[in-house]
This record gives C-alpha cells, sequence and structure tokens, in this order.
C-alpha cells in the first residue's frame, strides 16, 4: 500500500490521489517507473487477478502492466494499479460500500477540477455549442488522454439532455474482481466525480452515475450523464 494513502485525511487522500495520477502522466521510462511502484508499494508481479476487499490492500496483485510503445497507455495501466490499492484501502477504513462510494466520487471530484485545465491546454479543443459536442469531447477526447480509451457516446434522450457513455474495457477493473461481499462498490466510482469535476469548471452542472458495471457482472460498462444548468462563474464545491 502506498504510504501517501496509509492513515490519511480526506483532503490528503484526494491530493495524493491526483500526485500519483500527475507523477505517471510523464513517466519517462516504463521499466524504472514500474520498478519505483513495486519498491513503494510492497506489491508484487504476479499472474494472478486482484480481489478488493477490506483486508486484501496486503494481497492486492496485479499483472505486470504491458510496456508498449504508447508511454501513455502505460501510465494509465500503473494508475490503475495504484487505484486498486487505494480503494481497497479505503475498504479498510471505512467497511462500508455506500461510504467508499462517497469518497470516490469526491476524490475523482476533486481531479476533475484540477485535471480539466490541463486537459484544455493538451487538447485546445474549441468551445461546445451543445450537450452534443460536450459528450464528444469527453469521449474522443477526455478518455483518451488519460486513460487511452475512446468510450462510444449513446442512448440520447429525446431533450438531448442525458447520454450514456459505454466503455468495452476500463482500464480501471482490467484485472480486479469484486467479493461477494462487496456487490454495492462501485469500483470505478472516481471516473463519474472527475466527469462532475471537470465539467462543472467549465459551467456545467451535472449528475453523473453508472447503469451497468461489468465488474459486477452486467454486459458492459454504462456511465449516464444528465445535464442539469448552466452555472454562472463560481467556486467549485468546497472552496470559498
Amino acid at each position: 500500500m502506498d504510504e501517501r494513502f496509509s492513515d490519511a485525511p480526506e483532503s490528503s487522500v484526494r491530493n495524493s490521489t491526483h500526485a500519483v495520477w500527475s507523477e505517471y502522466q510523464e513517466s519517462p521510462t516504463a521499466d524504472n517507473t514500474i520498478d519505483q511502484h513495486y519498491k513503494r508499494t510492497g506489491t508484487r508481479k504476479s499472474g494472478r487477478r486482484a480481489t478488493v476487499s477490506s483486508s486484501s490492500s496486503k494481497k492486492m496483485s496485479r499483472q505486470t502492466p504491458r510496456v508498449s510503445s504508447d508511454g501513455r497507455k502505460f501510465s494509465s495501466e500503473v494508475f490503475a494499479l495504484t487505484y486498486g490499492a487505494l480503494v481497497a484501502q479505503l475498504l479498510k477504513d471505512y467497511e462500508n460500500d455506500d461510504e467508499v462510494n462517497k469518497q470516490l466520487d469526491k476524490m475523482g471530484y476533486s481531479m476533475g477540477v484540477r485535471m480539466i485545465e490541463d486537459f484544455l491546454a493538451r487538447t485546445n479543443v474549441g468551445r461546445c455549442h451543445d450537450f452534443r459536442d460536450t459528450a464528444d469531447i469527453i469521449a474522443k477526447n477526455g478518455f483518451k488522454t488519460f486513460l487511452g480509451i475512446t468510450p462510444n457516446v449513446t442512448n440520447w434522450s429525446s431533450d438531448g439532455k442525458e447520454f450514456s457513455l459505454i466503455i468495452d474495457n476500463n482500464p480501471l477493473t482490467e484485472f480486479v474482481e469484486l467479493p461477494e461481499n462487496h456487490t454495492s462498490l462501485s469500483f470505478s466510482n472516481v471516473l463519474c466525480g472527475a466527469l462532475r469535476g471537470a465539467l462543472e469548471m467549465v459551467q456545467m452542472e451535472v449528475e453523473v452515475w453508472f447503469v451497468q458495471d461489468s465488474l459486477k457482472g452486467d454486459d458492459t460498462t454504462e456511465i449516464r450523464l444528465k445535464f442539469i444548468k448552466k452555472l454562472e462563474d463560481a467556486l467549485p464545491d468546497g472552496e470559498d
């Protein structure tokens, strides 16, 4: 378990999560990065699948990330490994799936608020004219930039204010299994929070939730987004 996540207050954990992501975004050398991570977390290279439970933080294992020519792909895999250890620690701390879901959403929100500026600087995307433009940018640019995947945008509501992101291969759950006593856990709830935080910074209030989750036996993973209203200039939640 990463020492930065152990026995840390909520705000510290959120900041540490963002710091870990930023660190691996620019990993210069794949071999050095993974070796440093194993030394820091005590996680051993293994071919077993990871099981997330309140007592599994020391047992967490994951296949060694595949080193490809795409450094960003590697970075997202290392982040996924670290994220799994974080979820295991939260389960140990709270021992309640619903509370862990809330904490993951809060962490994701904090990350989204901070990552949107980096995203806009990297992609140089233009202003969105409507929610459909927003959906395309989220899928084709946002997820691609930070997780190396491109979800499908589908299931639009008749008023154009709701849509779904279909994720065929969620990198956060690729080597994870949920034990039977954690069926209420939304393992990837950090994604919902990140989307909510990032869109709030561009003056959109949205609701984000999981409709389906392949980790729970569904055929696919589906995240639903609903546009609530356009926001006036304001500080994000929790900041004065």
